[in-house]
């Protein structure tokens, strides 16, 4: 199948997929995926039975539509906070026998004392021990909510009382929260660990009638830790997540329900939110844990789903990825969602732990129904939508679900109820998988359904979408009545099945190590005269003995979609646990035009695919020298969020890249091309690459130079509506200055200056116009997270000369595939974050406003995906302090500024700061840059770094 640029995109208002008007809370469609068909003829299967783990944020038990299940019984059933966020250390206290006071000790050794509750008496009374530990506020400065009792104060500190009796173990442990900070606990009511009884609290209010309820809080007691573990959620996240998987009369409303509302709910934190938001230190590890012990324990279904995710240069083979798979293979009835990621909608940019081969990953789309009541757009189908992420070297996503919807959000929540994200698809997906778990035990009472039934199922059951292919959608939109009936049939298989999944394997060179799960030839070339071989291992579950194994015979029927992947044979058999493998040719003369195409080779068993070969041809635009490095694309059409995807390879020797978006001659249009994708599908954003033709924007243009690498990047045009089409032009020319050195790293440091060389590797000469600046001074680590130090800080001083700062925090693609997220925070002499942001990628890039200040705290944290205390992780720390006046260089030939750059001749330019540069701050050194700009257009084509060298290694 091949995608060409713009009329089979525009098939798109020919379906009528999901295109019935629906009645009912259409802000969550449960029309799209068959969610109201399939409960109206089965209302018991609508996931009781079964739990569904959010792994996130946290999830507020009390806010309306997550405190009863449609049976009257408790909907969140568990709580527990793996991040530390919430943790208080206890230390023991002593009751005074004379006056039954609770004596503690303040700093200086003066007794504090307080009012202790009211306890019936009990055998062993007189062996109560008493612990004591304070809630501090102040950790949550850098939250969401950082006034947690909302009385204008940030720095409270609320006592914590815990009592046991000698011998107890964590249930019988009683605790009490001081929530009006009057010393006393006799007028507090008594908890224990919330999945005992579901006991909450909140914190008292001056004017109830005037201040909202901002958290709601729950605990955990560890007395052989001696800690005291409070649950919260004040990232809204989780809370959000947890009703579209399960929401049952979500804000009191009649039939405003979450995909699964019988279903019980688990809120397992795993996000720091005065981190800002990010996973700790095996959070997410812990939380999968603990849901797989929970679900063989209590002998219940569990389903987790994780909203949480970053890019990843080696999808599949991050630390976490690899975690996830392992718990799920060690715990086949374990059903595991997870979020696509929203760094779409270029290819090669589904994430981790989406790229984890055992989870299933969801893309999101917009549903009809919610487009139409929330947005006012009219579409006659379901669409991907722009942000949600794309396979390349991966199979993945494995479905797409509605990822914009309004759901449960926490009291304190200002920004609305409708969120957007394959944050929203994810748990949709999970309220899928609990219905049909839900189905399966009213049908078939005591047998447990394998995760990976599940999983075939949706997938067997979707429903291709409209003006997608494979990369965009996986295997579609899946039909929850269709697939009941498939697992049905798998399910009914699944005893003499000893099989759960398969690892699939193939030469990729964008695959880390050149190998894939996919196919995915992104470049000049794809294999011709070889031939493209995937190698198949079947998975088998850790329930199949050795004989089970060794007994395993199957035989599979091949048959390709695409006319150019073409098949050396029609059937492969699988025998014990050795490889298979499958051979397919790309046929060269159907693969001319650019664009991309993409091809699935399907193996069939008893009638079903069983397993997929995903192959993918990117064919890209050429410059070249007599076409002077520049091509004109012009009257395109792109059809609503369909992306008309125009590839382009990087000639050699370029040194920019300048695209220009424009309206074509007398037409309307509001075409957006925000997001351009390097060779490896890192998302680059311009918001204001984009026309408005009806605002008088007419054209746009965007220059790349920093970031430009050889390869063949990928320039997505969408519109800025999914019902819109919009005519565009787009043209894009290359510059091929070269300089040597290409980085200046030696020179005077009080006065920089000396030569460099250029050439114009191109055919063309360019007059430019040359200019530089000294920005301002480099503070310069190699730094390391050593064992479990999971933090690193650094103290910056700053005076009168300086008003921003540059950040630029680099790891390799394998040190940062040990990470689950990495938190940069620059903090004032308060504490208070001034920049609050997180990696996305391996490389994490940031300006701040100083805002004045003399003094600041860089503060890098970072989430491993396991601990170890022998671990040394490093990270390059670059922080510029920039001048509010950029000292100026004099750059050009004999003085001269203007400079013909003809081609293929050297040219020897010289530069020198315009004034000796002040004193620099300690332990800093002078960054700047050298720029080349083309006369008349005023592009910049080259630019040339300046990062004097004094750099210390700590």
């Amino acid at each position: 199948m091949r995608v060409p640029p713009a009329i089979v995109a525009c098939t798109l208002g020919l379906a009528a997929l999901g295109s019935e008007l629906q009645t009912g809370w259409t802000q969550l469609s449960l029309s799209t995926c068959g969610v109201d068909r399939f409960l109206a003829a089965n209302p018991q299967s609508d996931g009781r039975g079964v739990v569904i783990a959010v792994l996130d944020t946290g999830v507020d038990p009390s806010i309306p539509g997550l405190t009863r299940t449609p049976t009257g019984e408790v909907k969140v059933i568990d709580v527990q906070d793996f991040t530390g966020q919430g943790d208080v250390e206890l230390h023991r206290i002593r009751r005074d026998d004379a006056t039954g006071q609770l004596i503690n000790y303040d700093a200086d050794g003066a007794p504090i004392q307080y009012e202790p509750p009211l306890l019936p008496p009990t055998a062993g009374e007189h062996q109560r021990c008493w612990w004591l530990g304070f809630f501090q506020e102040k950790k949550f400065i850098n939250s969401d909510q950082p006034d947690i009792n909302d009385n204008g104060k940030t720095d409270d500190e609320f006592p914590v009382l815990v009592s046991a009796v000698a011998g107890d173990g964590d249930d019988q442990a009683v605790c009490w929260v001081d929530t009006n900070l009057d010393r006393s606990f006799a007028d507090e009511p008594r908890l224990r660990n919330y999945r005992l009884q579901f006991d909450t609290f909140t914190l008292w209010r001056d004017k109830p009638e005037k201040q909202i309820v901002p958290l709601t809080f729950a605990v955990n007691i560890f007395l052989r830790q001696s800690k005291l573990v409070i649950h919260f959620d004040d990232g809204g996240h989780g809370t959000h997540v947890a009703g579209i998987a399960a929401g049952w009369r979500i804000n009191n409303q009649d039939g405003f329900n979450g995909v699964a509302p019988g279903a019980r709910l688990m809120s397992l934190k795993i996000g720091n939110n005065a981190l800002g938001g990010i996973s700790t230190t095996e959070s997410k590890k812990l939380a999968l844990e603990y849901a797989a012990r929970y679900a063989r324990e209590n002998n219940v279904p569990v389903v987790c789903n994780l909203s949480y995710g970053v890019e990843s240069e080696i999808e599949g083979h991050s630390d976490i990825d690899k975690i996830i798979n392992e718990v799920l293979r060690e715990n086949p009835y374990l059903v595991f969602c997870t979020s696509a990621g929203n760094a779409g909608p270029g290819l090669s940019t589904v994430g981790t732990p989406a790229a984890a081969s055992a989870a299933i990953s969801v893309g999101a789309l917009l549903a009809v129904d919610t487009a139409r009541d929330v947005l006012g757009w009219t579409l006659n189908a379901p669409v991907v939508t722009v942000f949600s992420s794309r396979g390349g070297e991966l199979d993945k996503p494995e479905i797409v679900c509605p990822g914009m919807a309004t759901s449960t959000v926490p009291r304190w929540v200002r920004r609305g109820d409708f969120w957007r994200g394959t944050s929203m698809a994810s748990p949709y997906a999970a309220g899928l998988c609990a219905d049909l778990i839900s189905h399966m035990q009213k049908l078939r009472p005591g047998q447990k359904v394998r995760a990976a039934d599940v999983r075939r199922a949706l997938s067997l059951s979707a429903q291709p979408v409209p003006g997608a292919t494979a990369l965009d959608a996986g295997w579609g939109l899946p039909d929850l009545p269709k697939a009941a009936e498939i697992l049905q049939k798998l399910a009914a298989a699944a005893e003499n099945d000893p099989v759960i999944g398969y690892e699939i394997s193939t030469p990729c060179p964008h695959g880390y190590k050149g190998k894939a799960q996919a196919a995915y030839w992104r470049g000049l070339y794809f294999p011709v005269q070889e031939r493209q071989t995937f190698t198949i291992n079947p998975i088998f579950a850790p329930t199949a003995d050795a004989a089970a194994r060794t007994e395993f015979t199957r035989r599979y029927e091949l048959r390709s979609n695409a006319a150019w992947c073409r098949l050396a044979q029609q059937t492969v058999y699988l025998r014990s646990e050795q490889p298979a493998r499958v051979h397919v040719e790309y046929d060269p003369a159907q693969l001319v035009e650019p664009g991309v195409y993409v091809g699935l080779i399907e193996a069939l068993a008893d009638g079903l695919p069983a397993f997929r070969l995903l192959n993918t041809i990117v064919v890209p635009e050429r410059f070249t020298a007599e076409g002077n490095y520049m091509r004109q694309f012009r009257r395109r059409l792109v059809c609503g969020w369909v992306p008309d995807r125009i590839f382009l390879a990087v000639p050699p020797g370029a040194s920019a890249m300048k695209l220009r978006l424009a309206a074509p001659e007398g037409e309307t249009s509001a075409a957006v091309g925000e997001e351009i994708h390097d060779p490896f599908g890192r998302q680059l954003r311009n918001p204001n690459f984009r026309l408005d033709t009806e605002k008088g924007k007419n054209e746009a243009e965007w220059t790349i130079v920093q970031d430009l690498c050889p390869g063949v990047w990928e320039a997505p045009i969408v519109s800025n509506r999914p019902d819109r089409n919009w005519p565009y032009d787009l043209s894009v020319r290359f510059f091929g200055l070269q300089a040597e050195p290409n980085v200046i790293t030696e020179a005077d440091r009080k006065r920089p200056a000396g030569k460099v060389v250029v050439t114009n590797v191109f055919e063309k000469p360019v007059v430019g116009k040359t200019e530089g600046q000294i920005e301002g001074y480099r503070f310069y680590r190699e730094a390391e997270f050593k064992g479990l130090k999971d933090e690193l800080s650094y103290d910056l001083r700053l005076d009168r000369r300086f008003n921003r700062l540059r950040l630029r925090l680099e790891m390799t693609p394998e040190d940062y595939a040990k990470t689950t997220d990495i938190a940069v925070m620059v903090l004032d002499e308060e504490g208070q974050a001034i920049y609050k942001e997180a990696f996305d990628w391996r490389i994490h890039t940031g300006e701040v406003e100083t805002r004045g200040a003399r003094s600041l705290k860089l503060v890098i944290h970072a989430g491993f995906a396991r601990a170890d205390d022998k671990r040394r992780t490093p990270v390059v720390v670059k922080v510029d302090q920039l001048l509010a006046t950029p000292v100026p260089i004099n750059f050009g030939q004999d003085g001269e500024p203007e400079v013909l750059f003809a081609p293929g001749l050297p040219v020897q330019l010289s530069y020198e700061t315009s004034e000796r540069l002040a004193d620099p701050p300690e332990d800093r050194s002078p960054v700047g840059f050298l720029r080349v700009r083309e006369r008349g257009s005023n592009d910049e084509v080259l630019r040339i770094p300046i990062e004097l060298t004094n750099q210390d290694a700590g």
